[in-house]
């Protein structure tokens, strides 16, 4: 794909040689600015990868007058971007490691206001958990269809990674769940981090980002919620419809 490029950095956390994808700006290479960088964050069995027409939307983006840096992660097949109790995928110290090295080794605007979450079904809900969580460190999110569930329904439904990913343990699911760290961090999200929820009206996850949607709104939380007509858990149907948007809406709430 052109304007693309593959390259690895070493990760420290799990010992190996990391993947990820990158998309600069035409701008790029003709100027000494400093551009702000989306994160995009891939789904259930994905890698940096696995959605990368995703960069078409990007550039057709790059007409609203905003030129940003795009990059995508990889955050191991199953994590939905956490640490597993056993070391064995470290889908969100990866994602640490991985902003530090574009930080170090591109033009960045390396601070929270410069940089916006991406993603897509478990990427959804990783973009959520990770800017709940590290609300210092993101300026926004966009989320599309978020796999949001609770423990029962992660065990039930994905119960090889509810083991592998949360030790089969409740509290520390709940401890990595959005709405757990929205309730726990409502001040600092309040202050820092701006939130889009894009979802499909026929999507099976709609009822949990609803609920989402509404806690956002009763704390206060500056946020945008889209219900995509007819659009079911397919990332083409909500991006052909909404990744306009979702790229309009981080635009408008860069620095």
């Amino acid at each position: 794909m052109a304007g693309l490029q593959h390259r690895v950095f070493q990760s420290a956390s799990v010992r190996a040689s990391v993947g990820y994808n990158i998309c600069l700006p035409p701008e790029y290479d003709a100027s000494k600015n400093r551009f702000p960088v989306i994160y995009y964050l891939h789904g259930y069995q994905g890698n940096e990868s696995s959605y990368l027409d995703y960069a078409n939307y990007w550039r057709q983006s790059l007409t609203l007058g905003h030129p940003t840096i795009l990059v995508f992660v990889n955050g191991g097949e199953a994590s939905f971007f956490c640490d597993a109790p056993d070391g064995a995928t470290k889908g969100e110290t990866v994602v640490k490691e991985l902003i530090s090295h574009i930080d170090q080794n591109y033009r960045t605007l390396a601070r929270r206001e410069g940089r916006s979450l991406h993603g897509y079904s478990m990427g959804g809900f990783g973009a959520l958990k990770l800017a709940f969580k590290q609300s210092d460190m993101f300026g926004s999110v966009v989320a599309y269809g978020a796999t949001l569930s609770t423990a029962e329904q992660m065990k039930k439904h994905l119960g090889k990674v509810y083991a592998k990913t949360f030790g089969s343990d409740k509290a520390r699911f709940d401890a990595e769940n959005p709405f757990t760290l929205l309730e726990r961090n409502a001040e600092q999200i309040r202050r820092n981090v701006r939130v889009q929820i894009l979802i499909g009206s026929k999507d099976e996850f709609l009822p949990a980002n609803r609920q989402l949607h509404e806690r956002l709104k009763a704390l206060g939380v500056r946020s945008d919620f889209q219900e995509i007509p007819g659009a079911e858990h397919k990332k083409e149907e909500i991006y052909d419809e909404a990744a306009s948007r979702g790229f309009a809406f981080t635009m408008k709430n860069l620095p």
